[in-house]
C-alpha cells in the first residue's frame, strides 16, 4: 500500500514522502488517529544520536539518512496479517515502539502494540504511550502520603508525574524548569511550588522549602547532566531517586551520596520492562486518566496536520511553551 510519512533528511531537515510497504504476515496496519512529537524525536531532528547510533536501543534500526520515525500514536486496525491472532479489523490500539508513527499508516507487530481502553477518548489514544509511561513513573516512584516531591523538568511527562504526586498524597510537589508557562501550567493543575531554575538556584530553593533535608523524592525528567547532579544533590538522607529520561551521552555524576546517604535508585522506564510487565501495567496507568483524576487535554499545546511537519517539529523544538506537539495526518 501507499503510505505518507515523515522522513528525515539531515538536521533539522524533514519532509513528507510517500512509499510503498508491504506488510508482512505478522504485522498490523493501523490507520492512524494522531501522534505525539517525543523528546527523543527532537534529539533525532536537531542531529544528536545516540552513540550505539540506534542499535541495543529502543530504535528498531540503526539510524541514518532517510530516516522515517515516530512512536507515540493511536489509531484503528484496518488490516491484519495471517498470523495475527491477538488484534482484528476495527480495534482501536496504542502503539508502544518505534513503528514509524509520523504516518498515516503505520505497521506494527502484535507485541508492539496495546488495546485501548473502549472509553478512552481518541486524541488520549493517540498519546497512550507518553502517558502510561509518565503515570507508571509516578505510581512507582514510592511517592508516600506525607512527602515532599520534587520534579526536576515540567515538560509532558513532569506535568503528569506532579499530578500523580499529588495524588498519592505528597504533602508538596516542587516543580523545576526554565519555563515560566511550562510552571504557571503545572500550578493550575496543582503543583505547589514553581521554580524557575534561569532564575533562583533550585537546589537552594527545595533545600529552603525542605527546611534543610531535602526532598523525600525527587525525579528526573528534564533529561540533561545538570538534571540529574541536581537530583542527586536535593534528594534527602534516604530519599529515593527517580530515573525517567532517555539520556543517550554519558554523563559526570557524584554518586558517593549513594553510599553515604543510604539513596535509593528507582528507574521507571516502562517501555523497558519487558512486554508481558507493560501489558500488565498499561491497564493500570490509564486508569486515573480515564477516571479523570489525572488532567491530559491542557497538555496538549499545539496541534499539525501532518503534512506541516517542519512547523511542527520547529514548534516543538524551538518554542518554550510548546509541551505535547500533535500531527493528525
Amino acid at each position: 500500500m501507499i503510505v505518507k510519512s515523515a522522513c528525515l533528511t539531515g538536521v533539522r531537515k524533514i519532509e513528507v514522502r510517500e512509499r510503498e510497504l508491504f506488510p508482512a504476515d505478522d504485522e498490523i496496519v493501523v490507520k492512524t488517529h494522531a501522534a505525539g512529537i517525543c523528546g527523543q524525536d527532537k534529539n533525532l531532528y536537531n542531529g544528536i544520536i545516540p552513540p550505539s547510533g540506534g542499535l541495543n536501543t529502543e530504535m528498531k534500526r540503526a539510524f541514518g539518512y532517510p530516516y522515517f520515525f515516530g512512536h507515540e500514536a493511536g489509531g484503528t486496525v484496518v488490516e491484519v496479517g495471517s498470523n495475527v491472532r491477538r488484534y482484528k479489523p476495527g480495534d482501536r490500539v496504542i502503539a508502544f515502539a518505534w513503528v514509524e508513527t509520523y504516518s498515516d499508516y503505520f505497521f506494527a507487530k502484535e507485541e508492539e502494540l496495546e488495546p485501548a481502553p473502549t472509553q478512552m477518548d481518541m486524541d488520549l489514544v493517540s498519546l497512550g504511550e507518553p502517558i502510561g509511561c509518565a503515570v507508571f513513573s509516578g505510581l512507582c516512584s514510592k511517592v508516600q502520603l506525607g512527602d515532599t516531591v520534587a520534579v526536576i523538568g515540567m515538560g509532558f511527562a513532569g506535568q503528569v508525574i506532579a499530578q500523580v504526586a499529588k495524588q498519592k498524597g505528597a504533602y508538596q510537589v516542587i516543580g523545576v524548569d526554565v519555563v515560566d508557562g511550562k510552571l504557571k501550567l503545572a500550578q493550575s493543575l496543582g503543583l505547589d511550588h514553581a521554580i524557575n531554575s534561569s532564575e533562583t538556584d533550585p537546589l537552594t530553593a527545595i533545600l529552603d522549602l525542605t527546611n534543610g533535608r531535602g526532598a523525600d523524592v525527587v525525579v528526573e525528567v528534564a533529561g540533561t547532566e545538570e538534571a540529574v547532579q541536581l537530583c542527586n544533590n536535593a534528594v534527602k538522607h534516604n530519599g529515593v531517586l527517580v530515573f525517567y529520561s532517555w539520556i543517550t551521552r554519558d554523563v559526570t555524576l557524584n554518586i558517593s551520596r549513594w553510599h553515604n546517604n543510604s539513596l535509593e535508585i528507582v528507574n521507571t522506564g516502562l517501555v523497558h520492562h519487558g512486554v508481558l510487565q507493560r501489558h500488565m501495567w498499561v491497564p493500570q496507568a490509564l486508569r486515573p486518566v480515564l477516571q479523570g483524576q489525572i488532567r491530559i487535554e491542557p497538555l496538549i499545546t499545539h496541534r499539525f496536520a501532518l503534512d506541516d511537519i517542519g512547523q511542527a517539529m520547529q514548534t516543538a523544538n524551538e518554542d518554550p511553551a510548546a509541551i505535547k506537539v500533535v500531527l493528525r495526518p
